[in-house]
């Protein structure tokens, strides 16, 4: 090697490691002017400085500290902290698997429309993570999920409709909400219709543009009548329709349970049927 090329490879490497060091440095300002901001109580920075730490951008990665940064945050309502903090939980990074600790922090932001946080909050409840396992109960947040696009969301939503758990069985919309997750790059629900030996070209799901609001309560008039099919009470079609068949077959399980319930009172009839454990047959 030349003197001149030795001289140049020298100089490379130590303008290398001053942009590095100089990088640091602005990346450790910006960790010092987030953690002063997150010492008053700033939700955000403290989120922003839990994204820091667990990205290791300035230090080495941490998940535990993230999710100490994660908490203060969620512990004010901030909906993305509630998610990441909650996903801490359900995936072990940062602490020990709590599926009810996960279950606890991704339901606030499941609530405010978090997509991500429905869908693994659905599977908590469908699969019985955190307790009994809810099918209906998980679908109900699943299916909110996967009308908003989300793939791994329409895959599952798939899986019970050809299963009929959570869902009244049904092979076409099975097939439909797979072809959706296919088509939006979820590999499993391809990978599944080809066991099938189904075509994955076919109609698929248009995302949905209805409010949060609107959505909410459609898979809640939902989640009611197959609650209401799976005790034994004949509501009608489960649609998200809540029409006199319903209606009906609601009055008829309030009976059964001795509950002076009002039929717009929602969460106490949830609550109800969530709770129920036998069917009208044996009633």
């Amino acid at each position: 090697m030349s003197k001149l090329t030795a001289c140049m490879l020298s100089l490379s490497i130590a303008l290398a490691t001053g942009c590095t060091q100089i990088s640091l440095m602005r990346s450790s300002e910006q960790t010092r002017s987030l953690a002063e901001q997150a010492a008053t109580g700033d939700a955000e920075a403290q989120y922003q400085l839990g994204l820091r730490f667990t990205a290791g951008a300035d230090s080495p990665q941490s998940y535990a500290l993230g999710l100490q940064h994660f908490r203060q945050a969620a512990r004010q309502g901030h909906t993305q902290a509630q998610y990441m903090l909650g996903m801490g939980y359900y995936t072990g990074r940062g602490a020990a698997i709590d599926y009810a600790q996960a279950q606890q922090w991704l339901e606030p932001a499941a609530r405010a429309g978090h997509v991500e946080a429905m869908h693994y909050l659905g599977d908590i409840y469908f699969n019985g993570h955190a307790g009994k396992e809810e099918p209906a109960w998980g679908i109900r947040w699943i299916g909110q999920a996967a009308e908003r696009g989300l793939p791994q969301a329409q895959h599952l939503l798939g899986i019970s409709f050809l299963t009929g758990i959570g869902s009244p069985k049904s092979q076409p919309q099975g097939v439909r909400w797979l072809r959706t997750a296919a088509a939006n790059g979820n590999a499993a629900a391809g990978e599944l219709l080809n066991r099938l030996g189904v075509s994955p070209s076919g109609a698929t799901v248009a995302p949905s543009t209805a409010s949060n609001a609107t959505l909410t309560a459609r898979h809640t008039t939902r989640f009611i009548q197959q609650r209401l099919t799976e005790l034994g009470y004949r509501p009608g079609p489960v649609d998200g329709v809540r029409g006199a068949q319903t209606n009906k077959a609601l009055t008829r399980f309030l009976r059964d349970e001795r509950l002076d319930i009002d039929q717009d009172d929602a969460d106490a009839i949830i609550r109800a049927l969530r709770a129920a454990d036998h069917s009208a047959a044996e009633s």
